[in-house]
């Protein structure tokens, strides 16, 4: 036991750089705080070990050692933490939802050795070989070691399904940390184990805890060296756990040990029994290290197909996968996604990205890729290559050796689509043509070993990318049929608006029928003063909502006082009772704006703010300048929107919470922003208000409508 004290010095220095390490990585991710918290605490239970071992006297050993088993009832709640917000994209929703078992490891553990502390530690004795004592515990004791054992299991299966998630370079990236976590918390169900077994700790299981940190923290360091630990951006599905080899191995771990020690005591050879069991882990580590090779695993499928004599692709299982993983995919980046990830895992090729043409804007935008890190350039300006990409459309599409071909835009994505890998072969591409157009590109490259492209393959990559481009052509006709279809509703709700027009028409006849017989009556005249009023805003209202629905929309920009948009605005609002409208703005000079569609604009939110709140309540309309964009605020202390709302139908025609609203205002507003070339945002929770920020580029009244035009189109 010599060496005991200096590997217990050098993981818990190793674990502390890691740590602070752990913290300087940019961007900020909250994997990186349970990752220190989760290091701190392991650093504190490894000197609490070294404090106990070099301890003058029993009564000292004892004590330190229960503040070793107080930090370690901490561990589970904070490692699985981290597991949960690993290289995962939305970490708060992980969280949300094993709320419950980190809030029972996090308090329960605790709990239970603070309640039992003076008496956790019963009894020390001497083992073999010298300076090793054991320490028997409390039984409370075995629960703290059995929760340790599962929490280790749940942070292993966390890891796995992070790893299962990725693909490409992200699986590359995440290796070393998901081996280094691996070890330690696949020692840590050793040891475990081993305490539980024995009901308590002893100093050689505290030496291979110290060992296993030490060894992760090198492995996840060489991780945090190649990669960032936050750079990935993962979104593993929910596996059932009948599927997680962490559990198949742990379990089958467990079971064998109990075989062994029920054996063991048989026999009465105890003293193998630890190297044993510590050798069938290490067998599990190695395993699990192996299955997560993508080079093993190539060459075990190289290794079927060269013997077995069968084609090197099982293409009616992958057909039956790429239908199985976009059929009921309906937006764009998911269905990319999911392509990109198919090809990535059938053709061994860490780097896989589709890039898609954006005609309206001319650029080529990435959809999606298993290896570009976040804050690559995502689009680039493709107005140059339309002329090739015209010539490319009218050939039969085939992949093209990026490498090779001197093609301008075989170029551009050369630059946009960087080789990780010095070996790892060509880079290929294969245009995605639909309906005799070219709308993007799938490339593929770093290919694991370097294993050239074949005829079979390149073929396989050609039907891939085929039916990548017609799924594309359904998506784009869908949502063309969509839209007619809103259209179509709107024409046939604009004939009941005709017909309730049409009623209002009749009603102010009849009043001014009776006007000549009636008008001495003072009674007669205010009751004809209140429905004119009425008849009067509600035809204002539908006016105002259905003025800018046309198919086309023009703005018509000129020299604009924006105080009398926002009064008119205001006037329309009247002065709603119960309700206090609170108003602020600066001193603008005139600005080239649509001042009949601010003026909408500002009417249709004002209105809905009224409409939203019970009162008593709150308006505001506040106005500020933001560099060179002018932002329009409007708040009400309403009853506020749910985020599914907002998000599938806040801006579609029709759609409304209000009893008798229209379902248009919204839409109106949106295509009137996006018209004058700025943009809308929203925040809002169910009970609590609503707010809405309308951007548009601030151009001084004293520029033309021409020269305004690039700021409009930017």
């Amino acid at each position: 036991m010599e060496w005991f004290p200096a590997i217990l010095i050098a993981a818990a220095l190793a674990g502390v750089g890691l740590a602070v390490a752990g913290l300087l990585v940019r961007p900020r991710h909250p994997a990186q705080g349970w990752l220190a918290a989760g290091l701190a605490l392991l650093v504190i239970e490894t000197l609490c070990q070294h404090a106990s071992y070099r301890a003058l006297s029993r009564e000292a050993m004892l004590a330190w050692q229960r503040g070793a088993l107080l930090v370690s009832a901490l561990l589970p709640a904070v490692w699985l933490g981290f597991s949960l917000t690993f290289a995962r994209g939305e970490p708060g929703r992980y969280l949300y939802r094993w709320r419950w078992v980190l809030l029972g490891l996090g308090l329960g553990l605790p709990g239970l050795m603070l309640g039992f502390y003076p008496a956790l530690i019963q009894d020390a004795g001497p083992l073999p070989p010298p300076g090793n004592w054991y320490f028997r515990g409390h039984p409370v004791v075995r629960l703290l070691y059995a929760g340790s054992v599962a929490g280790a299991v749940l942070v292993l299966t966390q890891l796995e399904w992070t790893f299962r998630a990725a693909v490409g370079t992200g699986r590359w990236r995440v290796k070393y940390a998901v081996i280094g976590l691996a070890l330690l918390f696949g020692t840590r169900i050793y040891t475990g184990s081993q305490a539980l077994l024995y009901a308590g700790p002893n100093f050689q299981l505290a030496l291979l805890n110290a060992a296993a940190l030490l060894l992760c923290c090198l492995l996840v360091g060489l991780a945090l060296y190649r990669s960032r630990l936050a750079a990935l951006d993962l979104y593993p599905s929910a596996v059932a756990i009948h599927r997680s080899l962490t559990v198949l191995l742990s379990g089958v771990y467990l079971v064998v040990v109990g075989l062994l020690a029920s054996w063991v005591t048989r026999a009465g050879g105890q003293q193998a029994f630890p190297i044993v069991a510590f050798l069938l882990l290490l067998a599990a580590v190695g395993l699990s290290v192996l299955w997560m090779s993508d080079r093993v695993r190539q060459r075990l499928r190289r290794f079927v197909s060269r013997h077995f004599r069968r084609p090197f692709h099982d293409y009616r299982q992958v057909w039956s996968r790429f239908a199985e993983r976009t059929s009921a995919r309906l937006d764009r980046a998911e269905l990319c996604r999911e392509v990109a990830r198919l090809i990535s895992e059938t053709f061994e090729a860490l780097s896989v990205s589709v890039w898609l043409l954006d005609p309206t804007r001319g650029r080529l935008v990435l959809a999606a890729s298993t290896s570009l890190p976040a804050g690559t350039q995502t689009s680039v300006d493709a107005g140059e290559l339309v002329p090739e990409l015209g010539k490319l459309a009218g050939r039969t599409p085939e992949p093209v050796d990026l490498e090779r071909s001197s093609e301008r835009w075989c170029r551009v994505l050369r630059q946009l689509n960087p080789s990780f890998f010095v070996e790892g072969g060509p880079r290929w591409c294969v245009p995605l043509v639909s309906g005799g157009e070219v709308v993007g590109f799938l490339v593929t490259g770093d290919r694991v070993a370097g294993m050239p492209y074949g005829p079979e393959d390149l073929e396989l990559l050609t039907c891939l990318a085929e039916q990548l481009g017609s799924a594309l052509r359904t998506l784009n006709l869908s949502e063309q049929l969509a839209q007619a279809r809103e259209w179509e509703a709107f024409q046939a709700m604009s004939a009941f608006l005709v017909h309730d027009l049409k009623n209002t028409a009749s009603t102010l006849n009849l009043m001014l029928r009776n006007l000549p017989v009636h008008f001495d009556k003072p009674e007669f005249r205010e009751d004809a003063i209140r429905s004119l009023t009425r008849c009067m805003q509600h035809i204002n209202e539908l006016i105002t909502r259905l003025t800018s629905l046309r198919q086309k929309l023009h703005i018509q920009r000129a020299p604009t006082d924006l105080e009398s948009v926002l009064r008119a605005a205001l006037t329309a609002l009247g002065q709603p009772p119960g309700i206090e409208v609170h108003t602020q703005w600066p001193a603008l000079p005139p600005l080239l704006l649509d001042a009949r569609a601010v003026e909408s604009i500002l009417t249709n939110l004002l209105l809905n703010a009224r409409d939203a709140i019970t009162p008593p309540g709150r308006i505001s309309l506040d106005v500020a300048v933001q560099g060179d964009w002018l932002c329009m605020r409007v708040a009400d202390t309403g009853c506020g929107m749910s985020p599914e709302f907002i998000a599938q139908k806040l801006f579609k025609p029709f759609q409304t919470t209000k009893k008798d609203g229209l379902g248009i205002g919204m839409f109106q507003v949106r295509t009137l922003v996006e018209a004058h070339g700025g943009r809308l945002e929203v925040q809002s929770e169910p009970g609590r208000g609503t707010v809405f920020r309308v951007w548009l580029p601030l151009i001084p009244a004293d520029r033309t409508v021409h020269e305004a035009e690039p700021a409009h189109r930017g």
